[in-house]
């Protein structure tokens, strides 16, 4: 700067050539010593279509008054649209910020701009403290929304940006005398990044195998898409322009619990954007208790037994085996089915449930027995009705005699044997009417058949059937 001129941005005339006056004064009073101090650019990343502020620090080993400087920068990348006081100046004056101060965004022999202040113009007189970092200047860029990821615009110190020209000053006093100090300049850059996909979601695809289906938007296009796991390993690379994606994490199929921080970055360039992430997490899927209360009611007659029981886990399927024979897969609310058996003999039935994953529970399990086939009244297994049947009968009932099939001695079909029976029996062999009508066998009768009637008696055998 030349030290007979200022450039300043004041609204009263009067008051712009005063400080203008002032600022001029103490830039150019005094000789210029050694390099005490050291302005510098701090680097930056942006994105394209992004803004980025750049702060200006001043690293000084005497309190500053006030100072001057211009930023240039290269390229059509970056466009200047504001210049403020960074932290360290806007702080002086108990917060009020500096009494006098120029910027111009648009300096001419840019591109670039150009900002100075005096930290006070009038006593008490302030200065920037000794120190590292101290923050002078905002410097705020515009990125081309067109700026390729990987290209780099640098940001140098100019004297010759403004008119007149600006020079990087700054002003200390020393011995009561105000000096310009022309302090080291050290530039920097602002660096293009690649945008990081965005809008990332986890959603459990398979609670099995612990599969999660990932999607999100990408922030371009890019050369190639990473997922990372949560330790940071590349585990799927994809096409630049993927938006979805299948991952597995480390879970069982009974379950986990497993859970994983997922990541998506993409790359353009070689520059690895930032990672977005989502926590994906498989939950535990317990192996399925067994089905309880098992109950197997026969139908003497036709085999058909009825099974019944609680469902004690939720199930996915029920599976029901006869003898260890899969019969019938039903829905996982079933409680209750239909089983058919053969001759007799006893059947075993179970009944276990699936998760989710297929994991099969311990099965509950019953017993059906079929009783022997028989003939009902040939108590005496001859093959025939007769009075040797009711006397075979009594002697079952009365005289310590015994029958191997108490079904066919139940001759009323009432589920028991007793006198009754004896009665029904005469009745039926000599035709002997009941309440106007002659009683007739129940079935199984005159051939041999299985009980239709659900009772306690059974068959243990019977000859000819």
């Amino acid at each position: 700067m030349n030290c007979s001129e200022e450039r300043v941005d004041m609204k009263n005339s009067g008051i712009r050539i005063f400080l203008g006056l002032i600022f001029t004064t103490l830039l150019c009073s005094g000789s210029v010593f050694a390099q005490t101090h050291t302005v510098s650019v701090s680097d930056n990343t942006v994105l394209p279509g992004g803004t980025v502020s750049v702060s200006i620090l001043l690293t000084n080993e005497e309190g500053a008054r006030g100072f001057s400087l211009g930023v240039a920068h290269s390229g059509t990348d970056l466009t200047l649209t504001a210049i403020a006081a960074g932290q360290t100046t806007a702080d002086s004056n108990g917060g009020t910020g500096p009494d006098f101060e120029f910027i111009d965004v648009n300096a001419t022999d840019g591109p670039g701009g150009t900002y100075g202040c005096i930290l006070s113009t009038s006593a008490p007189l302030d200065e920037i403290p000794i120190g590292s970092g101290n923050e002078i200047a905002l410097f705020t860029y515009s990125c081309s929304s067109a700026a390729a990821p990987g290209t780099s615009t640098n940001l140098t110190f100019s004297d010759i940006l403004g008119t007149p020209d600006v020079q990087t000053v700054i002003s200390v006093v020393s011995g009561g005398t105000s000096i310009s100090r022309i302090p080291t300049k050290v530039g920097g850059a602002v660096n293009v990044a690649t945008p990081p996909v965005s809008g990332l979601t986890c959603v459990l695809a398979d609670p099995c195998l612990c599969d999660f289906s990932l999607s999100w938007t990408n922030g371009m296009t890019y050369d190639s898409i990473e997922i990372l796991n949560g330790s940071g390993a590349v585990i799927q690379t994809l096409a630049g322009n993927a938006t979805t994606a299948l991952v597995s994490i480390s879970g069982t199929t009974t379950g986990g619990p497993a859970s994983d921080d997922l990541s998506v970055r993409g790359i353009t360039n070689a520059v690895v954007s930032a990672s977005t992430s989502c926590t994906a997490s498989c939950p535990v899927v317990n192996t399925p208790n067994a089905p309880a209360n098992l109950g197997c009611q026969v139908n003497q007659a036709n085999g058909d037994t009825a099974v019944s029981w609680t469902n004690t886990s939720a199930y996915s399927s029920i599976e029901v085996r006869l003898d260890g024979t899969l019969v019938a897969t039903l829905g996982g609310s079933a409680t209750s089915t239909t089983v058919t058996i053969g001759g007799p003999g006893d059947y075993n039935i179970s009944v276990a449930g699936t998760n989710v994953c297929g994991s099969l529970s311990t099965a509950g399990s019953c017993t059906a027995t079929r009783d022997n086939f028989f003939i009902r009244n040939d108590v005496n297994q001859d093959g025939t009705e007769n009075i040797a049947d009711p006397v075979q009968l009594l002697d079952f009932l009365f005289g310590g005699g015994s029958i191997s099939c108490l079904d066919a001695g139940d001759v009323n079909d009432d589920g028991t044997n007793n006198i009754a029976d004896v009665v029904y029996s005469l009745n039926v062999i000599f035709g002997i009417a009941v309440g106007g009508s002659v009683p007739v066998t129940p079935a199984p009768a005159g051939a041999c058949g299985g009980d239709p009637t659900a009772d306690a008696l059974n068959c243990a055998s019977f000859n000819g059937c």
